[in-house]
């Protein structure tokens, strides 16, 4: 999930051509929307921190306390400093943009291959 239309598409194409089925949502409340009608959970969510209205942290936290063993790639070209990273989401991956496709295929692959995934 990202705000940013470009960006939606390069995780869209970049993940579809690993074979991974890919939702797009471009906020919050579209990202609520397609959780609430998916027959089966998500295992990963991958969002941008900095969108406007619910940001990226606290769709997090929403999600994981539906979700708790929801993976989640966090992704931002503007919080590179993680001193001041919330405690309760210091576990999450975050991804600094610009990332290269290989690098959004390792990350993706790391949170999938963790044991801890719902199924």
């Amino acid at each position: 999930m990202d705000d940013e239309p470009a960006m939606r598409q390069l995780i869209e194409t970049v993940l579809g051509n690993q074979n991974l089925a890919v939702r797009l949502a471009d906020g919050a409340t579209a990202a609520m929307s397609i959780l609430n009608s998916a027959l089966t959970p998500p295992a990963l969510l991958i969002c941008d921190v900095l969108m406007p209205g619910v940001d990226g942290l606290e769709l997090t936290r929403r999600l994981l306390a539906r979700l708790p063993k929801l993976k989640v790639i966090l992704i931002s070209g503007h919080l590179l400093e993680l001193s001041w990273w919330p405690t309760d989401l210091r576990e999450i991956c975050l991804l600094t943009k610009p990332f290269s496709s290989d690098q959004l295929v390792e990350a993706v692959k790391q949170a999938l291959a963790d044991p801890s995934v719902a199924e």
